[in-house]
């Protein structure tokens, strides 16, 4: 029997972590999780209840959590993710709509097949939204600045974002992971003795990023402090645009970019109207 892991932090399924220390052996099948069991590490009932089915796995890291194997709902709909992250250093202080989003939501869209991610900025807390399309795609390659407007792509702010999947980092953390905007399938929990031992491997490494972000003058940042930006959200009536918007979002961008793969119509957009552009300074 081999001896007990050097590393006590290891990730192991958060249930089994005390057991599997006493015994030295790290157990290959997680038992099915209850939202009790989600609780104490999430630390936010709106959190656990973002997560549905009673199935899953979860991965807890200085701070940072992983789970996978259970669907996240917004106030729209529920997508299938692949992997939720929850970062505590991540989430926004005050206290606001955005209490029990998840950080990171990572999921493949069936009715595109395109790696969609939801992810928030750590430094302002509010979420931006990505889709990757495969090489061969029209647009993969393309910088976002310069993508004619004519082409039809119509999302919150416009383009702010294209880049390839971003490479892993060394060691993998989760906390590295909840940042990075790449797809992973989902992370069967295995045996591992060190933090770094676990490792996320890539759909597709060479997937094309296209994004957009909620920090402009009519979104509400919950990490902004500037005086000046308080007072012009209040004066054009700024909203904090929330999981269940940002969701819709990167579907709405999904659509588009497969019809232009397709060469098909633009779809139409679903959700709440995008603000008007003249509220933008840029």
């Amino acid at each position: 029997m081999p001896g007990k892991p050097k590393n006590p932090k290891a990730l192991v399924p958060v249930e089994k972590k005390r057991s599997a220390t006493r015994s030295g052996n790290v157990p290959s099948t997680p038992k099915l999780l209850t939202d009790a069991a989600l609780l104490p590490i999430l630390g936010s009932e709106r959190a656990v209840a973002k997560l549905i089915g009673s199935g899953g796995s979860v991965v807890h890291d200085r701070g940072a959590t992983l789970v996978t194997g259970r669907s996240y709902a917004t106030r729209g709909q529920t997508l299938p993710a692949d992997e939720v992250y929850f970062v505590r250093e991540h989430s926004p202080r005050a206290d606001g709509p955005w209490r029990g989003e998840a950080d990171k939501v990572a999921w493949s869209d069936p009715a595109t097949e395109y790696d969609c991610i939801m992810m928030r900025n750590p430094a302002g807390g509010y979420l931006s939204g990505y889709v990757g399309v495969p090489v061969g795609h029209p647009l993969w390659g393309w910088a976002h600045r310069a993508i004619p407007s004519d082409i039809g792509i119509d999302v919150h702010g416009g383009l702010t974002y294209s880049k390839v999947c971003q490479s892993e980092r060394d060691p993998v953390t989760i906390a590295a992971e909840a940042v990075r905007v790449c797809h992973a399938p989902p992370v069967r929990l295995k045996a591992a003795k060190t933090p770094d031992a676990q490792k996320f491997k890539v759909a597709d490494e060479h997937a094309w990023w296209f994004g957009f972000d909620c920090n402009h003058p009519y979104d509400v940042v919950p990490g902004e402090e500037r005086r000046d930006r308080r007072s012009l959200a209040a004066e054009i009536g700024a909203t904090y645009r929330d999981d269940a918007y940002v969701v819709q979002e990167v579907l709405n961008l999904a659509a588009q970019l497969r019809a232009i793969a397709d060469g098909s119509p633009m779809p139409q957009r679903e959700g709440h109207p995008l603000p008007p552009i003249g509220l933008d300074r840029k």
